[in-house]
């Protein structure tokens, strides 16, 4: 082990966010760049600002040099590394972030920069954070860290290995983004243009025969117009959720919705919640709809019986409103912008009943309705298989960079049970 001043030279920025006459212009890499990126690369979006010469020629970033947070509001967010891949000579490192130059000849970039984010070193970093409101850390405790320094082709292997796991990382991150994309626009048209005999979305343009104007816009021929409320019932009167068998049941609230997505995130029964007031009750394939910050776009598909808080309606599909589909219409983005209008006529942003009753749709018949779930289901699916791949290479990444230097472990349990600068 040796001190990261043997193998680098730190250089703390003092490079603010401020244009001054005189100066020169500059790309500013700041603390959000470096806190959101493994890696910096010249065609990321930078904030423009200026410096001096000497900033410049100081704390001008090159291919290769470790950046890492030096101030933050929590230790937990101090030493988090990322390493400049390329960067323009007007590529300046900025304030409350620590620039460390490796010496080319004694330890590899990449295999710095990953060892500077294993658990180990984000201990040492918050145990040497000073600070009450807000934490840094000084030059000297950034070059006493302790780094293990395996032969320059291990380090380069190592760095190698690393660098795979996070192009396949990234490839998978870019993979869900564009599936995102993908999605909000199939979603929109299946709701706007729906789906002919064929499974296929329909073309306004190419077959304006097959549709008709309507107080809600252009929809299809076959589509009907009706309040939503018409094809829905609300929930009528509330249960004591310390009693049984209400007690047992799982109890929703919005928290337990995450945004946009109609994901269940959290699943405890009202017990576990020690839940005393009145609560509403649902059946499976009710749509939980959060009445509270509509803007925030919280319902879930419920799978089961359960309870959900007052804050929330559990929408009951009737007249042959196929569940799935309710959830997409409750979750899109026409429905959500008139639910965000109206709620914010009072002081709390809250849709009530006679709010809901005001929003008219266009229905397609039920069989239309299964095939547009059908066909989102079949996105989630890819989504969720998705997500799962992702989460498996954040686990293989994190296993395998442990393995990798484990090392460093070992050769911390010689030194005198872990006591002094390099614990």
């Amino acid at each position: 082990m040796v001190p990261l001043s043997a193998v680098s030279e730190v250089r703390v920025s003092n490079v603010d966010k401020k244009s001054e006459p005189g100066e020169l212009p500059v790309r500013l890499c700041n603390y959000t760049d470096v806190y959101k990126s493994d890696y910096i690369s010249d065609d990321l979006e930078f904030m423009r600002a200026t410096a001096s010469r000497a900033e410049i020629a100081r704390f001008g970033l090159r291919v290769g040099d470790v950046i890492i947070t030096k101030d933050s509001e929590t230790p937990d967010d101090i030493g988090i590394p990322s390493l400049v891949d390329s960067a323009g000579s007007d590529l300046v490192c900025g304030y409350h972030l620590a620039m460390i130059r490796p010496a080319s000849n004694k330890i590899d970039p990449t295999f710095l920069a990953k060892q500077l984010a294993q658990p180990r070193m984000a201990r040492y970093f918050g145990q040497q954070a000073n600070g009450s409101t807000r934490y840094g850390m000084s030059i000297a405790a950034i070059e006493r860290a302790p780094i293990w320094l395996p032969c320059i082709k291990k380090q380069q292997e190592i760095g190698e290995v690393a660098r795979l796991l996070d192009a396949s990382i990234e490839e998978t991150t870019g993979g869900l983004a564009k599936l995102a994309q993908l999605r909000a626009g199939v979603i929109h048209d299946l709701l706007t243009y729906g789906i002919d005999g064929n499974g296929n979305i329909r073309d306004p343009i190419a077959r304006p025969d097959l549709f008709k104007d309507s107080p809600v816009g252009c929809v299809p021929v076959t589509w009907q117009i009706a309040a939503l409320v018409s094809r829905i019932s609300l929930p009528q009167g509330q249960v004591d959720p310390r009693s049984r068998p209400y007690k047992d049941w799982i109890l929703v609230a919005p928290d337990h919705i995450e945004s946009s997505t109609g994901r269940l995130i959290d699943r405890k029964t009202a017990s576990e919640q020690e839940a005393i007031s009145g609560k509403y009750m649902f059946e499976e394939n009710d749509v939980i709809y959060s009445k509270i910050r509509p803007y925030l776009c919280k319902a879930t598909l419920a799978g089961e019986r359960g309870l959900c808080s007052a804050d929330m309606y559990p929408l009951r599909p009737t007249n042959g409103v196929v569940p799935r589909f309710l959830l997409a219409i409750i979750l899109g983005d026409k429905f959500t912008r008139f639910a965000s209008a109206v709620s914010m006529r009072s002081g709390f942003p809250k849709i009530n009943r006679t709010e809901l009753a005001e929003y008219y749709l266009a229905w397609p018949p039920t069989e239309e309705q299964l095939g547009i779930a059908q066909i989102l289901d079949t996105i989630d699916k890819e989504q969720h298989s998705l997500e799962l791949e992702l989460a498996k290479q954040r686990d293989l990444r994190k296993a395998l960079m442990s393995d990798l230097f484990g090392e460093s472990y070992a050769a911390i349990d010689h030194r005198d049970k872990g006591t002094g600068p390099w614990v």
